[in-house]
């Protein structure tokens, strides 16, 4: 690969969408979080379930909202807003599929297959 298509192969990968949407390891929590959530949660139980500090998730909530797989709960005279993923979204729809099958796979045991010279 030359240095030309190093730099665009490079630049594909910054752009993609799944990399922006979990930029970094806090946003995957979060939504692994809300997904095992009975209902909307605010952002210190969100914090909580994710296993992370209180003052990232608003960042990664933020990042997440511009996707538009959150639905926030804005109550007027209720603080604080809980959050909740939007199940009718398509998006959300696939990160819990592929959620499912990574979780499935990830914890599956090997299976100990027999070779025809057995």
């Amino acid at each position: 690969m030359d240095e030309q298509s190093t730099d665009e192969y490079t630049r594909l990968v910054a752009e993609n969408g799944l990399a922006l949407l979990f930029t970094n390891r806090v946003r995957a929590r979060v939504v692994a979080a809300l997904f095992y959530a009975s209902g909307p949660l605010p952002g210190g139980r969100i914090a909580e379930g994710a296993g992370v500090d209180r003052t990232v998730v608003h960042e990664a909530l933020d990042g997440l909202e511009r996707f538009g797989i959150l639905e926030i709960d804005r109550t007027e005279g209720r603080d604080p807003d809980r959050y909740a993923l939007d199940e009718s979204d398509d998006l959300t729809e696939a990160l819990r599929a592929v959620a499912e099958l990574a979780t499935e796979r990830y914890h599956q045991e090997e299976i100990d297959i027999p070779s025809d010279d057995e």
